[in-house]
């Protein structure tokens, strides 16, 4: 082929490329579409209630909910620490909290950023970090779970888990599951130390069984396996929905009182996506939500109103933090029957 042949085909190549360049920049466009912000959510609180929070706001706001939950056995304290590990280089924007303590200890450990939602302008200052780290919504409390037929008695007390007449029929979850770690790290700010070692050795010594759970505890005292056991007011009201005979007593009210349980929301400082973040936070904080899981029954209470029928414990969050991990550890090997 010579060179005047060449030079009569460069038009119509010219308009190939064109028309080809055309294509590829519609097809591109075509393919690209509008932007889907994704937050990714570290997440304490039980799947079957938070899944239908998180679907109420993608709907609302079309931002994408990427959650990560725990799993019973290590429940909070596994996030936890994948939220300290992480610390460098956050992976997570938002963490939600089972419980207050773990929450306080992430924020002094400057794992959480500040942040003042418009939601949570009516949340009782009880319910706040009072430097702005975390925020609560919904409340719920420890509670024995009563099985049908009861003990034999009338149990107001967590004192009575250490009754002879309900040796061996008596369940709790390990410390390191849910809210069990929060509840002995209370009662070593309340009761002290020593009193506290003192009643899970005598709990021990009446026969007390480590669960994997405290959803686990309902069910089993539900199905009558035993008689009594400590465990969280939603686990109790979940396993009554499903069949199980079974109460909850909220104990204590004429002596200290119990163990009310705020969920806690907070930012993860270096969140490279802070503006949905923001958005997830302020939806999770609103009397909606709040409201949905009183009504789902995961939540008992209003950080609004306040568990104000029930007696609940006077606790200092920090001080509880402070000695989260050494009452996990050492009520943890007490109740094994292994001294720390």
């Amino acid at each position: 082929m010579g060179f005047g042949s060449i030079r009569s085909h460069r038009p119509r190549l010219a308009v190939a490329v064109g028309i080809l360049c055309v294509w590829a920049i519609w097809l591109s466009g075509c393919n690209r579409g509008p932007k889907i912000d994704v937050v990714t959510i570290y997440c304490a609180v039980d799947e079957p209630y938070a899944s239908q929070i998180f679907q109420d706001f993608e709907k609302q706001t079309g931002i994408r909910v990427a959650p990560l939950y725990d799993i019973e056995s290590s429940k909070s304290v596994g996030l936890a620490g994948k939220l300290e590990a992480e610390r460098d280089h956050p992976r997570a924007d938002v963490w939600w909290g089972s419980e207050a303590f773990l929450t306080t200890r992430l924020a002094e450990e400057g794992i959480l950023d500040r942040y003042d939602s418009p939601s949570a302008a009516d949340v009782l200052p009880e319910f706040k970090d009072p430097q702005g780290f975390w925020t609560g919504v919904g409340v719920r409390a420890r509670v024995l779970a009563v099985g049908e037929p009861g003990p034999g008695f009338a149990a107001r007390s967590v004192q009575d888990l250490l009754d002879p007449r309900v040796k061996g029929k008596i369940a709790i979850s390990r410390p390191t599951a849910g809210a069990t770690g929060a509840h002995i790290a209370a009662l070593y700010v309340v009761w002290g130390p020593d009193k506290t070692r003192d009643f899970l050795r005598k709990l021990h010594a009446n026969g007390v069984s480590l669960l994997g759970g405290n959803a686990e505890v309902a069910d089993q005292v539900g199905a009558g396996s035993f008689a009594l056991g400590l465990t969280d007011s939603d686990d109790v009201s979940n396993a009554a929905a499903n069949g199980s005979k079974l109460s909850a007593v909220v104990p204590d009210q004429h002596d200290g009182g119990t163990l009310a349980m705020p969920t806690t929301v907070a930012i993860v400082k270096g969140t490279q996506h802070l503006g949905p973040a923001k958005k997830l936070v302020d939806f999770l904080l609103s009397k909606q939500t709040e409201q949905r899981l009183i009504d789902m029954k995961f939540a008992r209470w209003s950080v609004r109103a306040g568990p104000n029928n029930i007696r609940a414990m006077k606790l200092d969050y920090r001080k509880a933090a402070q000695v989260f991990a050494q009452a996990m550890r050492e009520g943890t090997a007490i109740l094994e029957g292994r001294e720390p």
